[in-house]
């Protein structure tokens, strides 16, 4: 018996060695699979918070950018406003010249057209005072040219026209100021506010 008591004894023994050895194998192997995937758990997490805050990131500077480009408009429209104001007030100014200042306007404009035959028409809102038959005599005689004075227009403006051979030119103060504007607004801009 004693002899079979050292074989059980052996073979408990190098089952508990077995089992223990499996046992600590198994362990080990499982502790190695967590670590693994607990890094690659936190790679991921360590990605997902980059992107995370990425994606912050650009969405802060697209809502600066944003509010920059609504400043800049909103500033852009002021100043057109203001612009605007002052082309509103020129022409209320020019609505207002005295005879001598408007005549002298018309003049400068007929000498400027220089042409020998022409027809001037006042606009609808023009005192008939100003643009008399006697003004247009002298300045026909000063320019050396044909000028005739039609009706006023039927256009309520403040300003005139000048036909010649079919042609209007339009003197209308609203529209040169529009016009001037037009062709030279940006100009005024970098004036006014640089």
């Amino acid at each position: 018996m004693d002899a079979i008591d050292v074989i059980i004894e052996k073979i408990n023994e190098q089952g508990n060695t077995e089992r223990n050895d499996y046992k600590n194998n198994r362990l080990a192997e499982i502790e190695t699979n967590y670590l693994v995937e607990e890094r690659k758990i936190n790679k991921e997490h360590e990605l997902q918070l980059a992107r995370q805050t990425e994606q912050v990131h650009k969405q802060a500077q697209q809502r600066i950018n944003r509010l920059t480009v609504e400043a800049r408009q909103d500033a852009l429209k002021k100043k057109q406003s203001y612009l605007e104001r002052l082309f509103d007030e020129v022409a209320v100014v020019m609505s207002e010249w005295s005879i001598e200042e408007t005549q002298a306007f018309a003049f400068g404009v007929l000498k400027t057209l220089q042409l020998k035959q022409a027809t001037f028409i006042p606009g609808g809102l023009m005192d008939s005072s100003i643009f008399t038959t006697e003004w247009i005599t002298e300045t026909a005689k000063k320019l050396d040219m044909s000028l005739t004075l039609a009706p006023t227009s039927k256009t309520l403006e403040y300003g005139f026209l000048v036909e010649h051979e079919g042609v209007q030119y339009n003197f209308f103060y609203r529209d040169l100021l529009l016009e001037e504007r037009k062709n030279k607004g940006r100009e005024f801009m970098q004036v006014l506010f640089s």
